[in-house]
């Protein structure tokens, strides 16, 4: 029995790295590997517990809940709001979310107490995180795209999965003892973020260095003084980066100040004040609705809200899409409960990034993601939702091994 989890944990961990690479580069067969490791999962989690007996750690269960309940609210909403026809194609896009979080929580389950060579998985997960920088670099120099998007059609969602692909691959090199981490994880945080301003989306911009850096300052396998100098060493690549991207983040600047004028002056059609617009209309029609509504009954609610403050215009574009807001958008669709299911979600996998040992690689990715929903709806995305499941397999299966490997030195 121990064989034949150890060959499908093997199995799956090797379908997880390959649909990593695929899912974001719109690669077909990444999404049909990702629902066979799913399918596989269940399967074994079937096998452990009615012949192996097995019993699962309470906060995998947790963590696995609240992604089975995530999953669950996505299709009941559905299910209940979608029209018999002209509906608004949200509903299929939440359907779909809701599959692949549903598939995701059994797959998350399995590999909660599974193991694998650690080493073989962070080189890996490097690999892909770098293939990731360069397509970006071969669509905007080669192909010449000013926002680069790798195969997700959204520079925004290009950014924050090169985000938390490289945050995964930066904490797991600095969990090793490998003689030159420092100078692997410099690079590739300098590859990562170059390839990040690329996609020209600020919020990736501005945060991308924060996590990263926090990456190194919790890190209790790293001394004081070390972390001083790495540290140090980070921000002198973010000034040079600074400096070799001059022209990009000065644009972006400019529009984020042009935009932020044109709202004091009651302009919300911007890209930042339609943000502000769409997080106003979103609260309001959630508190009219608080048990939830249709797609539909939201977008003629918010066009009520504009007509009466003309200063809201800007949330007219996107009302028929998502409010830029996860829990804001969540809010103004599935109510109170949609919204608490959320935040359960969120608070759940922090809470199992810190149990039974400080997992930075998890903490990481879920920390990007809450920061990076403040100003998009990633859980809309299925490139992204199947990129941050794998990100959250691979971090707690290199990390089963990193401390399983402890353990042993320590015995």
């Amino acid at each position: 029995m121990s064989k034949l989890n150890d060959i499908a944990t093997f199995v799956i961990a090797i379908g997880c790295l390959l649909s990593l690479l695929m899912v974001p580069l719109d690669i077909p067969v990444g999404r049909k590997i990702f629902y066979a490791c799913g399918y596989l999962s269940i399967i074994g989690i079937l096998v452990k517990c009615i012949y192996a007996k097995h019993s699962f750690k309470k906060q995998n269960l947790l963590v696995a809940s609240s992604i089975l309940l995530f999953g669950l609210a996505n299709i009941l909403w559905v299910i209940i709001y979608k029209p018999a026809e002209n509906y608004s194609p949200i509903y299929s896009v939440f359907m779909n979310i809701g599959k692949i979080l549903i598939l995701s929580a059994f797959l998350y389950l399995f590999i909660s107490d599974s193991k694998q060579k650690n080493n073989t998985l962070i080189s890996a997960v490097v690999i892909i995180s770098l293939i990731m920088d360069f397509c970006v670099y071969y669509q905007h120099f080669k192909l010449g795209h000013v926002r680069a998007e790798l195969g997700t059609e959204k520079a925004t969602i290009a950014a924050y999965i090169i985000s938390i692909i490289s945050s995964l691959g930066l904490s797991a090199i600095l969990e090793t003892k490998h003689k030159s981490k420092f100078y692997l994880s410099f690079f590739l945080f300098m590859m990562g973020f170059t390839a990040i301003i690329l996609t020209q989306t600020r919020a990736a911009i501005l945060f991308f260095p924060l996590i990263s850096l926090l990456s190194i300052v919790i890190n209790k396998n790293i001394s004081k003084a070390t972390v001083i100098k790495a540290s140090g060493v980070f921000i002198i690549i973010i000034i040079a980066c600074g400096f070799i991207f001059k022209d990009k983040l000065t644009s972006r600047y400019h529009d984020i100040t042009n935009d932020w004028s044109q709202y004091q002056k009651n302009n919300s059609d911007t890209s930042v004040g339609a943000r502000f617009a769409m997080a106003i209309v979103g609260l309001k029609s959630g508190v009219d609705s608080p048990l939830g509504q249709s797609a539909e009954d939201r977008a003629e609610r918010v066009m009520q809200i504009v007509t009466l403050d003309k200063t809201l215009y800007g949330a007219n574009q996107y009302v028929n899409i998502h409010l830029h807001n996860e829990v804001i958008d969540t809010f103004s669709l599935k109510g109170t409960f949609g919204t608490i299911i959320l935040l359960f979600f969120y608070i759940s996998i922090i809470y199992g990034s810190m149990r039974p040992h400080l997992n930075i690689m998890t903490l990481s990715v879920i920390l990007s993601t809450i920061v990076y929903g403040i100003s998009d709806v990633l859980f809309f995305s299925k490139e992204f939702t199947i990129t941050f499941i794998l990100c959250l397999v691979i971090s707690i299966l290199i990390n089963n091994s990193t401390n399983n490997v402890v353990n042993h030195e320590k015995e």
